[in-house]
């Protein structure tokens, strides 16, 4: 009797796939997103066995929920990254709750603010993920450090009111979020009065009418951020009548309803931000001494670039790497010639600039290697720039344009008249810019 041999072809191996979360219900949300079977979908709540599961090579699939707010999810994630075997895709889900949703109130010529948009800062997102990953940049240590001594404050004391000063671009707006976000006022509003308009307010002859307006204006804006908070972006830009009545309010800590039904307290924290330090504003006639006494009893000093250059590069990889994770992007690297263009650059608008330079380097670059073609960084000008900032922006502008004024100064939207003024001024030779030709 012949035996038949029975020859079994190999199984299609079927592609499983490793769902994590820190809770089950977070699970399950992600789980609803895909469309995958069920008896393919291995879930986990344990990170610690979520690891060991990914190092049997079993998945082709690895979907995980990565927030500011439980950034240990990166070593699972980088574990499936580097680990060898079949996973082939990475998912990343980013929860709503690490992002803030900004109410904006924009300021007119006439003092009055109105209601222009909500938005949502990118650089919130990246920057509060390094405040839960404990960031080792001493830049990020100096801020995290502030930040923690200003939240110990308000708690013991009961004050309600935070003034943040810092230089153009130090993130003053981004921590105010972060300071929301780390409250139980994270599901209240979060409303963003932007006191800057291009040049800086004259000074108005304010009657009663005038001040009605203002103070109604004002009402109505804290109103819509109750049990929230009301975050008031370079208040040092409005003039001194109009900071005078903004320290009355918030001294009384009261608003007038808008139904009529008569005033009551404020809930929730305001936040003033401001560029100069406030001696220098009140000896400069810029800053109310009236606000300053109302708003200054908790400062946070933000920390600028220039006080920590050694530090750019450690931000600089990390604000890619979480803004790739937080954007569901395979995490992009620096190239060596692009960091040092990054070393090199006099970062005149601090972390925010930075941020933004990366953001756009990312978004141009296809693979997974930044080269310094893709570190385009563009000279801007601003009436409130100081000696330093003018300088370095007049040079890079001359540097970008192979030396031509005419360029340059149209580059900065000023005159070439203007530019000639201010070249003599920081001492920058003609003919600056332009590139030696070779020798043939």
């Amino acid at each position: 009797m012949s035996e038949k041999t029975s020859i079994q072809t190999p199984k299609k191996r079927i592609s499983r796939a490793l769902i994590y979360g820190p809770t089950a219900e977070e699970v399950e949300k992600m789980r609803q997103s895909l469309p995958l079977i069920d008896d393919c979908v291995d879930e986990f709540t344990d990170l610690k066995t979520a690891k060991q599961a990914i190092l049997t090579g079993r998945y082709s699939i690895v979907l995980a929920c990565y927030t500011s707010l439980n950034p240990e999810v990166k070593s699972l994630l980088d574990l499936a990254r580097n680990t060898p075997g079949c996973v082939q895709s990475i998912c990343v889900a980013q929860e709503p709750s690490s992002v803030v949703m900004a109410h904006v109130w924009d300021v007119g010529k006439n003092h009055l603010f109105t209601k222009s948009k909500s938005e949502v800062d990118d650089l919130t997102i990246p920057l509060h993920a390094m405040f839960s990953d404990r960031s080792p940049a001493k830049w990020f240590s100096n801020l995290q450090s502030e930040f923690q001594r200003v939240r110990r404050y308000n708690e013991e004391s009961g004050n309600n009111i935070v003034l943040i000063i810092g230089a153009q671009g130090t993130a003053k707006y981004t921590v105010a979020q972060i300071g929301h976000l780390h409250s139980d006022r994270k599901m209240a509003p979060f409303v963003f009065v932007n006191c800057k308009l291009p040049e800086r307010h004259h000074q108005l002859l304010w009657d009663d009418k005038d001040k009605g307006f203002f103070t109604n204006n004002i009402n109505a804006i804290m109103e819509n951020a109750d049990h929230g908070t009301l975050y008031f972006h370079e208040i040092d830009h409005l003039d001194t009548e109009a900071q005078e009545i903004l320290a009355d309010i918030f001294t009384n800590g009261k608003y007038t309803m808008s139904d009529g039904k008569g005033r009551t307290v404020f809930s929730g924290l305001i936040i003033c931000s401001m560029r100069h330090s406030f001696e220098e504003g009140i000896e400069n006639g810029i800053i109310s001494r009236k606000l300053i006494q109302a708003i200054s009893r908790n400062i946070l000093k933000m920390p600028s670039l220039n006080e920590f250059h050694d530090d750019i590069p450690a931000l600089a990889r990390e604000l890619t790497e979480h803004y790739c994770m937080s954007q569901g992007k395979d995490v992009k690297s620096l190239s060596s010639k692009a960091m040092q263009i990054i070393m090199d650059h006099v970062w005149t608008r601090n972390i925010r600039e930075l941020f933004k330079t990366i953001k756009d380097a990312i978004n141009i670059t296809p693979g997974k290697r930044i080269s310094d073609d893709a570190i385009r960084i563009l000279p801007h000008l601003d009436l409130t720039d100081n000696e330093r900032e003018q300088r370095s922006n007049v040079r890079l502008a001359l540097k970008q344009t192979n030396g031509n004024v005419a360029k340059a100064a149209n580059m900065l939207e000023v005159s070439r008249k203007t530019l000639y003024v201010w070249m003599k001024k920081h001492d920058i030779e003609k003919g600056f810019g332009k590139k030696k030709k070779s020798k043939q």
